[in-house]
């Protein structure tokens, strides 16, 4: 088990859908490694998400902007002694493969899932509850109940058109945690406050805590500081309240200058 949590705020609305990229993935490629009926499922289920997500915003356009960005955050880092010349040039490459890989992308990775009536057929039920059964749907079952190879081939291929987005977004979530320093600090009681350098755009809040603490951040930023609240959980409804003591805690801020 770990022996922290940390606790992510995106502050910027692109690294909100970054972060939600990543939680798709990982939800998606936990459920498809498994064996069982319930997982597959949940890996259509999930892929279903990731196309309607991705069909809701221009996930590619906001890539290539913070591609861009990150290969100028880099060299600034590098030439600030702030970057060991190995990581920045592995760093500019794998930025250049992504820009590549999504600039080949000329429709929309979706087009793969709403043009195919099998999937949509299982996406118009998920909305109902049991709705996905396999009564209602025998092809789903029969598929399910199929060759298991021919069965994560299959959901491979459907997934394959949105493989550079979820890369890409990887690669600029790892940029960004790999390059900002957690500082331990303390709160005053619950509360904590912190002034930001007005020439600093911070794009993610990251907070490490003790696992097994029960204790969790409530975060709020704006331009000019951080506050967090530092609460506990209590009761079988999960009811939460500010907690009485001071808070060892570490804070990370991602930004660019």
């Amino acid at each position: 088990m770990n022996k922290y949590i940390i606790y992510e705020q995106p502050v910027a609305e692109n690294v909100r859908n970054f972060l939600k990229c990543e939680y798709l993935y990982e939800k998606y490629s936990f459920a498809i490694a498994q064996e069982d009926i319930w997982n597959i499922r949940s890996s259509i289920s999930t892929l279903l998400e990731i196309s309607d997500f991705t069909l809701r915003i221009n996930l590619k356009i906001e890539l290539l902007k913070e591609l861009e960005k990150l290969k100028i955050h880099v060299s600034y880092l590098r030439n600030n002694n702030l970057l060991e010349i190995v990581k920045y040039e592995n760093y500019l490459k794998d930025i250049n493969v992504c820009l590549d890989n999504l600039n080949e992308i000329d429709v929309s990775p979706s087009k793969s899932i709403v043009s195919n009536d099998f999937l949509m057929q299982i996406k118009n039920k998920l909305h109902i509850p049991a709705g996905d059964n396999f009564f209602d749907m025998p092809s789903y079952l029969n598929f399910l109940l199929s060759n298991k190879n021919t069965i994560v081939d299959n959901i491979n291929f459907w997934y394959q058109p949105f493989e550079h987005l979820f890369i890409s977004s990887k690669l600029i979530l790892d940029i960004k945690r790999g390059n900002s320093k957690f500082n331990n600090l303390i709160s005053n009681g619950s509360f904590f406050e912190k002034k930001l350098d007005i020439n600093t755009k911070i794009d993610l809040v990251r907070i490490k805590l003790l696992t097994n603490s029960n204790i969790f951040p409530d975060v709020s930023v704006n331009r000019q500081n951080i506050n967090i609240i530092f609460k506990t959980s209590y009761g079988n409804k999960m009811l939460s309240k500010a907690v009485d003591e001071n808070i060892d805690f570490e804070l990370s801020l991602s930004g660019i200058k």
